[in-house]
């Protein structure tokens, strides 16, 4: 878990319940009507959960996420500055008008933004804002708990054979290129990246997390057996670099991490790894019981309960 902190006192900028929590007393909205026939958020929801049970429970991921995102913010006093999200939201809109005179000259932005969105521009720009804070909440949130760990970054490959996993183990003890010969050889799709995985720490859910930190800088691991795709696949890691774990507060670092998320945006492995760890560390707790997913029709995703 978490080491606990005292949150600093508040000192403005854009409260974590504010971008990231839905109202507690909202209404169920409106959202269209057929002659006496009133359609509500809550029938779209349940609709698309017939309809596409996947994506609607994908929808209740992002919720589950948002919330364990802003549970971490509250505990170690991370704000979102509302200068900092204009400055951002509007590079975006620069972006996009820029694409427009490129491609469509003749065209209004306003009329852009309905034909690429299905929103007015003033509905756009206001969401747009909105989804540039949450982004910095995540991308501030994940990165500030990975660097108050040890975390560890490695490359790794996969492959069905062990005597090619192995082989390319051998070669890399005497020289070669760790991640040309996972571009060459592994069959996951990080080959293009030479199997390249962001710095993570302990709770990391994936196979190479299990020998990773068995290594040092410059060590790579012997084949090793594990699940891919519920499949059994063979593995090798090659350790980058290890990091110490520093208990800064968040204002400390705010433009170190700055720096890190321009460089390298969240990726969705972190994403995940994230909701998982902290799902499964608020069960071990035994603050919240969980459930089953929901199944297509109705049902609740499992509950994620306050951290500590």
């Amino acid at each position: 878990m978490v080491a606990p902190l005292q949150p600093p006192p508040q000192v403005g900028g854009l409260s974590p319940a504010d971008v990231l929590i839905p109202p507690a007393d909202a209404a169920d909205d409106e959202v269209a009507r057929v002659g006496d026939v009133v359609l509500r958020q809550s029938h779209a929801y349940q609709r698309l959960l017939s309809a596409h049970p996947k994506l609607a429970l994908s929808a209740v991921d992002l919720l589950v996420f948002d919330v364990l995102v802003a549970r971490h913010a509250e505990q170690f006093g991370i704000r979102v500055d509302g200068e900092r999200v204009e400055q951002l939201a509007q590079q975006e809109e620069d972006e996009l008008r820029q694409q427009l005179q490129r491609e469509l000259p003749d065209l209004s932005f306003a009329t852009y933004v309905w034909r690429l969105f299905g929103m007015r521009e003033e509905d756009w720009r206001a969401t747009l804002r909105l989804r540039t804070a949450q982004r910095l909440y995540q991308g501030y949130v994940l990165r500030y708990l990975a660097l108050r760990e040890e975390r560890v970054q490695v490359r790794f490959l996969v492959n069905k054979d062990r005597a090619v996993v192995q082989e390319v183990a051998d070669k890399v003890r005497v020289g070669a290129d760790f991640a040309t010969l996972a571009l060459r050889l592994s069959e996951d799709p990080s080959r293009r990246d030479g199997g390249l995985l962001p710095a993570f720490g302990r709770g990391f859910q994936h196979p190479a997390a299990l020998h990773a930190f068995e290594l040092q800088a410059g060590e790579v691991s012997d084949a090793f057996e594990a699940s891919y795709g519920g499949e059994p696949r063979w593995f090798c890691v090659y350790c980058i670099s290890r990091r110490a774990g520093r208990e800064l507060p968040f204002e400390a670092v705010r433009d170190e991490i700055e720096r890190d998320l321009e460089q390298q945006p969240i990726t969705p492995l972190e994403t995940t790894a994230y909701t998982l760890r902290w799902r499964e560390a608020s069960a071990a707790a035994g603050e919240a019981p969980g459930q089953e997913p929901a199944q297509q029709g109705g049902g609740t995703r499992e509950s994620a309960a306050p951290l500590r």
